[in-house]
């Protein structure tokens, strides 16, 4: 009985990764519809479909097929956003975000991070990106070190994750580990600024970048800097580690307005999550 409950079970809408929007909008809609067979006279079959749907709810996260694509569409006009994976994966923080900003003689602030154009030009001085035509790549030794580095980090509990990124971040930058809407994710609470909260699958994949990039590029700041740019040349989710793929299909709960296309998004069909969306500049 236990290997027929884990082939039917979905960890990714399951467990610490439950959404919990999704089963409540699930658990109402069954309550409903058992509710409308019970006044109709059908009893035995309202049983069924409460023992049934409960289950699936349980074993899968929800019910209804392709809850994750529609119930954000549902909210949308709430004054709430409770469903964080209908956000693009852009929004939901990278570490580059933690960065706070230096007040200067003016009063104006600048930005205590490297600019794009910086962390472009150390990593090619590096030798972590690699030229190739008119594209580049990652050098073979990096891709394995940071592959590495998910693989170990993507069995660590969300409070080791913190710790990491602790060791990661400046000193006035503190990480813990929350749930948002039961769904895990890092915090990082910074002086001087919002906090800025990861996905696990966005803490995971930057983390390790950040780790794996410590023996080829000495400046921090760079390193850090350099994981949003990095998820864009994923080939293997850091979560499952099944193969990606670019589509311009809706997915993850994702909302594309009338009229508009979707953008481009690198995802894992498996764990139906985004790891990167590309704006027109980078497709």
């Amino acid at each position: 009985m236990t290997d027929l409950f884990d082939r039917l079970r979905r960890r990714e809408y399951t467990g610490e990764n439950r959404c919990w929007p999704c089963t409540i909008t699930n658990s109402v809609l069954l309550a409903a519809l058992v509710g409308t067979l019970s006044l109709l006279g059908r009893r035995t079959i309202a049983r069924a479909v409460a023992v049934v749907g409960t289950a699936a709810i349980a074993l899968r996260g929800y019910v209804v097929p392709y809850t994750p694509r529609f119930a954000p569409a549902l909210v949308a006009a709430l004054p709430i956003a409770p469903f964080d994976h209908g956000q693009p994966a852009a929004a939901s923080g990278s570490l580059s975000d933690s960065s706070t900003t230096a007040d200067t003689a003016d009063g104006t602030t600048s930005a205590a991070e490297p600019t794009g154009e910086d962390v472009l030009r150390t990593l090619l001085e590096a030798g972590v990106l690699v030229p190739e035509g008119d594209d580049i790549r990652l050098a073979d030794d990096v891709r394995d070190d940071w592959r590495r580095e998910m693989q170990t980090l993507r069995e660590a509990e969300l409070a080791t994750l913190a710790q990491v990124a602790d060791s990661q971040t400046k000193s006035s930058v503190e990480a813990r580990a929350s749930r948002n809407w039961g769904r895990p994710v890092l915090v990082l609470e910074r002086e001087g600024g919002a906090p800025v909260t990861l996905r696990r699958s966005v803490a995971v994949t930057e983390l390790a970048a950040v780790c794996a990039l410590e023996s080829h590029v000495d400046a921090a700041p760079v390193r850090r800097a350099a994981g949003r740019p990095m998820r864009s040349l994923l080939e293997h989710c850091p979560l499952c580690d099944g193969p990606l793929t670019v589509t311009q299909s809706s997915c993850c709960g994702e909302t594309t307005p009338a009229g508009q296309t979707p953008s481009e998004k690198l995802i894992c069909p498996a764990c139906d999550e985004r790891f990167f969306t590309f704006d027109d500049a980078e497709r």
